[in-house]
């Protein structure tokens, strides 16, 4: 579920088509996982942070994929 989420939030960022959004969003993941560790009475897991940032990271890169596929099929109906 936090890989889905993390994807969820990074097609998010994507959206924003703003560098400084996407690194906000990247930053927030970190600084929520900071602020839950120290408030947590127990172990925290870092596999946890590993699995957010690559779901975050796939998430852009799924969203740049998409853009390029639709730019690659709007090529195609224009060249015809």
């Amino acid at each position: 579920m936090i890989i889905l989420t993390a994807a969820a939030l990074g097609i998010s960022a994507g959206l924003m088509r703003s560098a400084a959004g996407i690194a906000l969003v990247a930053a927030l993941i970190g600084m929520s996982f900071t602020l839950a560790a120290i408030t947590s009475p127990g172990p925290v897991s870092l596999l946890a942070l590993v699995y957010a940032i690559l779901g975050y990271n796939g998430g852009l890169i799924l969203f740049v994929l998409g853009l390029y596929a639709s730019d690659r099929l709007r090529a195609l109906r224009t060249s015809h």
